[in-house]
């Protein structure tokens, strides 16, 4: 289509692409190229620097000589083509993203450029997409539900009253499930040479039947070991310990000897234990909080697994042509925060991080950064048609949260910022009207429930220390007032 002329600008068509991208062909004027071309000779005149002579003060024909007349024109085609198509995407509200790409060989229009000359170019840009979602109300939508389990909270307070627990020594019996014992492991490939060997004060284990196990086969021979006792076991080896460690066999032959085992004598859960552990005075307390506190996190990780199962049917039901420009920018946002993540965790990014090592993780963060791009688009369309806006006291609050994180804000800093939040909550709202204008059923073969978590030490990195490497020794266990009710998930 023909659009709207610009000062200077003869004529100007638009084609849409695919992927968001128009095309566009534009003709300027001779006078306009001729203008441009002054001001970067002139500019050129003023920066370049010519051996003899102060900065700004060489003879002009002694410049041009220096720069050459390939190099001068390309830079006037890039000005002229760069404020050509900013005035125009201005002039005709045309949503310009970016991503800008001349369409032609380059060679062909330096031999076409005379200043002076009317000048004719074609690029293709991105632009935000026109966004129309016509399936999103009345859906029946299959998800995986969270629902409240109360043996949650009673397993959470067994392992806290675990974790507390005076340990006996034992020597009238073998090894049983609870007990906690010492152990001298010793681990040999198929040709007898030693992978790992570690001493009884490197290997503490709890014997819990409910903990996951990377060496699945050493708790259960364990059971039934009396103190003194050896014996020799084939174990498998997991994959999350031979990840990275290629020098690992699948299976290992385990040579065990038990040194010691202490049965756990566990402390009454009553009132006093929850004064002592908790910030509670009374085990009613302490289970009251613990009950509401997980019914809570229950019903939101629900609400959660409602918003995802919605996010992933609009977009299945919804197909939009996504721009690169804003795939690439939210990746780019994701590979930002990690680092910052990794940077506060003590790590000198200078030392590792690398141009390539950048795009790599850009790639790989480019899948999920186009289904935010994907849901944000759909939701911000939603709120448009059904009209659903924010008041001005919620994005104000959302404003101000931003603002005690990040600090002072200049003015078109702080506005950019209010845009941000009023888009935010103006989705929040939208997602949540959605939940009510559908509905959603469990998955049959699949439902998913709310799992306690252990506070006690999870096995996990013991028994993977003791195939590669030596473990951090377990924190003792003490009577020492906690400062919070036991850990929650």
């Amino acid at each position: 289509m023909t659009l709207t002329d610009v000062t200077d600008i003869i004529s100007m068509t638009t084609e849409p692409r695919a992927n968001s991208q128009l095309l566009a062909t534009i003709e300027v004027s001779g006078a306009h190229s001729q203008q441009v071309y002054n001001q970067v000779v002139n500019d050129l005149l003023r920066h370049t620097q010519v051996p003899g002579f102060r900065k700004g003060k060489a003879p002009r024909q002694l410049v041009l000589q220096q720069i050459g007349k390939e190099r001068l024109r390309y830079v006037a085609i890039e000005k002229l083509i760069e404020d050509t198509v900013k005035a125009a995407v201005e002039k005709n509200n045309i949503p310009y993203l970016g991503n800008l790409e001349l369409q032609g060989d380059i060679t062909e229009l330096l031999n076409q450029f005379q200043p002076g000359d009317n000048f004719s170019f074609s690029v293709t840009f991105d632009v935000e997409p026109e966004v129309t979602v016509t399936a999103y109300k009345g859906l029946t939508i299959e998800y995986n539900p969270v629902t409240y389990n109360p043996e949650t909270v009673e397993k959470l307070l067994q392992r806290h009253q675990r974790e507390h627990a005076t340990l006996i020594p034992v020597e009238d019996r073998p090894a049983q499930w609870g007990d906690d014992v010492t152990l001298k492991l010793v681990t040999k490939d198929e040709n007898g040479e030693v992978v790992k060997e570690l001493s009884a004060d490197e290997l503490p284990l709890s014997l819990d039947e409910e903990q996951p196990f990377l060496i699945k086969e050493i708790p259960a021979a364990v059971v039934g070991m009396s103190v003194g006792e050896a014996k020799t076991v084939t174990v498998s080896v997991a994959e999350e310990v031979k990840e990275g460690k290629a020098d690992i066999p699948k299976q290992l032959t385990a040579e065990i000897e038990l040194l010691g085992i202490k049965a756990p004598e566990l402390p009454p859960l009553d009132d006093a234990f929850a004064a002592e552990h908790s910030e509670f005075s009374t085990m009613a307390e302490l289970r009251a909080y613990l009950e509401q506190n997980h019914q809570e996190r229950a019903e939101n990780q629900d609400k959660k697994a409602k918003e995802a199962a919605l996010i992933d049917t609009l977009i299945a039901q919804n197909p939009v042509e996504l721009p690169k420009t804003l795939i690439r920018k939210e990746a780019d946002v994701k590979v930002r925060t990690t680092l910052m993540q990794i940077q506060s965790q003590g790590v000198d990014l200078n030392k590792i991080m690398t141009e390539e090592l950048y795009e790599k993780m850009r790639q790989e963060a480019e899948p999920g950064a186009a289904k935010e791009v994907h849901s944000r688009l759909l939701l911000r369309a939603i709120a448009r048609q059904e009209g659903i806006e924010p008041s001005p006291d919620a994005v104000e609050e959302r404003l101000n949260r931003y603002k005690e994180v990040l600090g002072n804000q200049t003015a078109k800093d702080l506005e950019r910022l209010r845009e941000f939040a009023h888009d935010e909550v103006q989705q929040e709202e939208a997602l949540n009207w959605l939940l009510e204008q559908n509905t959603f059923q469990p998955v049959q073969s699949d439902t998913a429930t709310e799992q306690p978590t252990a506070t006690a030490e999870a096995p996990k990195d013991t028994q993977t220390e003791a195939v590669a490497e030596k473990p951090s020794k377990p924190q003792k266990r003490s009577g020492k007032k906690a400062s919070s009710a036991p850990a929650q998930e």
